[in-house]
């Protein structure tokens, strides 16, 4: 394998890592949505708490 081909393998598992990531998050804001939707704003909010918590852990 070049490194040009090797480069390209690392960029494609990183773009399927953060695939999946996004689609975690996305799940995870319905879930949110559905907890409003059922007038629990509590739990709404300490979901998206935990969810704003764990996406400021990975920028550092």
């Amino acid at each position: 394998m070049t490194e040009q081909e090797a480069r390209i393998a690392s960029l494609e598992a990183a773009t399927s890592d953060l695939r999946g990531e996004l689609r975690e998050t996305r799940e995870e804001i319905r879930r949110a949505l559905r907890f409003i939707e059922n007038g629990d704003t509590s739990s709404a909010q300490s979901l998206l708490r935990r969810l704003s918590l764990s996406v400021d852990e990975e920028n550092r």
